[in-house]
């Protein structure tokens, strides 16, 4: 794929993950608050709800995704803006992939061990 083409593709990633990301971060800045402020009773927040939703596999899962489909083309945007020779940029590229691949490697490892407690039996960074 053609530089341009991938750049296009990157901004419409970041333009189209922007609101949701946006509306999640504010979920959870709000279910936070909601556990530890008798305040946001009064619009419905109770702690446990808070808690509920705070604490929902689906909506991990879903921050998880919208943070790597927003932060990585973001990143890549900002670098190619910012580095004007084509191998900085191609290197910048190839670290924020391997970033962003690591990301993902540990909350797909984290939430499989909060499924499968057992999983990191025996391992030297793991449980027991």
């Amino acid at each position: 794929m053609d530089e341009a083409r991938r750049l296009r593709i990157y901004l419409k990633l970041v333009e189209y993950t922007s609101i949701p990301l946006t509306l999640l971060m504010f979920l959870y800045v709000l279910t936070g608050y909601g556990m530890v402020s008798p305040a946001l009773r009064h619009i419905g927040l109770s702690y446990a709800l808070s808690a509920n939703l705070h604490t929902s596999p689906a909506l991990r899962w879903l921050l998880n995704a919208t943070v790597i489909l927003h932060g990585y083309p973001g990143l890549a945007l900002l670098a190619r803006r910012k580095l004007k020779r084509r191998e900085l940029w191609r290197a910048a590229e190839a670290a924020i992939a391997l970033a962003f691949a690591a990301y993902a490697a540990a909350v797909v490892y984290a939430e499989l061990y909060i499924a499968f407690p057992g999983l990191g039996r025996g391992w030297r960074f793991g449980r027991g």
